[in-house]
């Protein structure tokens, strides 16, 4: 055994906040040849002035300095990057109220830093750019705070700047509009990437510069995008236009539609000279109709976002689709129809033009049943190689329609119903509540969001990482297979990584239920209720070598009950267990035994009561872990 994990609290004296000396509160590494002073979340009220003279990037980030001076850092000339994200918001709240004015910054505080590139000054209730920022600096971040207005002024010394976040300063709650004075952006002949998202701008900032490749007004109640707006973005590659003109039925944040809840109107020729543009997000902008002419010059185009529209009858004819021959990802989540469950998907015939096409997410279409020819116009994709259809309440699925992809290698059906191939309980939902039961409750303004996250897509892998490197992968968890008959799996094959957690299972496994599915090698079967009372569970994966049995407590809390883990030791090619978190008190043999395992995760277990001293059964547990 190399490695085991035996955790039972987390309030051991080494997790206790570190104390740091008032004379010297920073710590100081060297990293590829940088100097880092790290004086992050110390309690500072001001800049230390014991940093190294040679300190080429400062951290005091999650503090509560408030004010900056000429003089807070002065003789730190090899700074090359500053960060002073979140001292505000952090402040004591019984300190004085005076705090809500914002961080004060010195006209020409960074000025002498002439190597300064990056400063990051994000949620400190700034009410403008700060003035005599020196030549040098290449990315500014002002994400969060309150300033409302951008002149000619605040950006005239700026030359050099190549990205500009200026997000989150005026949203929900915020009754002001973002005023831009004309010419603006005119001496930023350098600007690379420009964020304006999550500001009231109302329309498209004119005369941007035509060095910019990323641009960001997402949530900036823009409703006319007119050929003009984008036409001398020549260089363009990122644009993001989400939630203007948002879909607010079940908007887990304040959303206000534009009136009568009207789309987005972009212009057909809008995109025209955008031919270099790789991505674009138009993600929660009311449409219901996608016209191909957007796309006339999208030749370079790979990830198009359209999700939480009303793209439904769009999704059946697709006319856009053979405009977009590079296409690698597209996302159509979340155009559902309202109050409608219909009893099968319907996409075009277009989707078959998607050559490139690599990810297609379809979760919240909302549909009961997949069937063999659904997805006819997918099957010759060869270059598919990930479908999700989370979310989408499916109660039947024909596995064998998986078999007809050349190189798929990943399928989310997670939170689906799909229930156990038994006919006395496969249509025990049939007339139960439909998905309009399952709606989130609208979080308030004060929630908080992380303005660095894309606002309606998560970016985190459909399938985490260490199980999909194992090989071909299938997500069924959060569904509701609470029992697994020997055919459950027809139809699928090669899967390697494969998640069934969260579906309320409470079998005796005893060998046989994964038995179609003999090439698994990593098995996730965490929030289930499993009952371990037959050694030949598993006994059918021949090569499992990852196997998460956590959060299966149900059985092992009840005293009196058989807890058979002695299919461990025929597990021969068994790598890492995880057993955390079961609650485990008394097992039926008094140790664990294995020639192979080489990690097991035991926290969350009641070793308190399992090395008793007066119970000596268990005392060798984990001897006869040999590797």
């Amino acid at each position: 055994l190399t490695c085991l994990f035996l955790l039972v609290s987390d309030s051991c004296d080494f997790f206790t906040e570190a104390n740091y000396s008032r004379s010297y509160p920073c710590d100081e590494k060297t990293l590829n040849g940088s100097v880092i002073a790290e004086c992050d979340n110390r309690q500072l009220r001001e800049v230390p002035q014991t940093v190294s003279k040679y300190a080429t990037e400062l951290d005091l980030s999650g503090n509560f300095i408030r004010r900056i001076t000429n003089e807070s850092f002065q003789g730190l000339q090899n700074l090359t990057k500053i960060n002073l994200n979140h001292n505000v918001r952090l402040w004591p709240q019984n300190e004085n109220s005076a705090v809500k004015n914002g961080m004060t910054i010195t006209d020409g505080a960074f000025l002498n830093l002439q190597n300064l590139r990056e400063l990051l000054l994000e949620d400190n209730q700034l009410q403008e750019i700060p003035a005599g920022l020196p030549k040098s600096l290449k990315q500014l971040s002002l994400i969060q705070n309150k300033i409302i207005r951008l002149t000619k002024e605040n950006t005239s010394g700026l030359r050099n700047l190549e990205n500009l976040y200026l997000g989150w300063n005026c949203y929900f709650a915020c009754n002001d509009t973002f005023f831009i004075e004309n010419g603006t952006f005119g001496n930023l002949t350098r600007l690379k990437v420009l964020s304006l998202s999550f500001n009231p701008l109302y329309q498209v900032p004119p005369k941007l510069p035509s060095s910019l490749i990323e641009l960001y007004l997402s949530n900036t109640k823009i409703e006319n995008v007119s050929p003009e707006d984008f036409k001398g973005l020549r260089y363009l590659r990122v644009l993001d236009l989400s939630g203007n003109c948002p879909r607010c039925f079940n908007a887990p944040f304040p959303c206000i539609p534009c009136k009568g809840g009207a789309s987005i109107q972009i212009h057909p020729r809008a995109f025209q000279t955008l031919t270099h543009l790789h991505y674009l997000n138009l993600s929660s902008t009311s449409l219901r109709k996608v016209p191909s002419t957007w796309f006339d010059n999208m030749n370079h185009l790979k990830v198009l976002h359209l999700e939480f529209n009303y793209l439904m009858d769009e999704i059946a004819s697709g006319e856009f689709l053979a405009k977009l021959p590079s296409l690698e990802i597209i996302d159509l989540s979340y155009n559902y129809e309202l109050k409608k469950y219909p009893q099968y998907i319907n996409i075009s015939q277009n989707f078959s033009k998607l050559t490139s096409l690599q990810m297609l997410h379809l979760r919240g279409y909302v549909f009961q049943e997949l069937r063999i020819g659904d997805f006819q116009p997918l099957m010759n994709l060869s270059n598919l190689t990930t479908i999700n259809l989370g979310v989408n309440f499916i109660k039947q699925i024909n596995f064998t329609i998986f078999q007809s992809f050349p190189n798929l290698k990943i399928i989310n059906l997670s939170e689906n119903r799909i229930s156990p191939l038994v006919s006395d309980t496969k249509h025990h939902n049939a007339n139960g509540p439909s998905f309009q039961s399952h709606v989130h409750k609208p979080r308030s303004a004060d929630t908080e969001f992380d303005p660095h996250s894309n606002f309606y897509h998560n970016t985190n892998p459909l399938i985490k990482p260490q199980c999909s490197r194992y090989g071909n992968a299938l997500d069924l968890s959060l569904n509701s297979i609470f029992f697994i008959g020997i055919k459950q799996f027809d139809g699928l094959r090669n899967i390697a990584c494969l998640n069934l957690s969260s579906n309320g299972n409470g079998q005796v496994l005893n060998g046989t239920e994964f038995s179609l599915l003999r090439g698994i090698r990593y098995l996730d079967l965490t929030n289930n209720r499993l009952d371990f009372d037959d050694d030949a569970a598993f006994s059918e994966l021949p090569l499992l070598e990852v196997l998460d049995l956590s959060y299966n407590a149900h059985y092992f809390r009840i005293a009196g009950v058989t807890h058979r883990l002695g299919f461990i030791q025929n597990l021969t090619q068994l790598k890492v267990l995880n057993l955390s978190y079961n609650g485990i008190f008394t097992l039926t043999e008094p140790h664990l035994e294995s020639m192979s395992l080489e990690e097991l995760v035991f926290s969350g277990n009641r070793l308190d009561l399992l090395w008793n001293a007066q119970d000596v059964r268990y005392w060798k547990i984990f001897k006869y872990l040999s590797n």
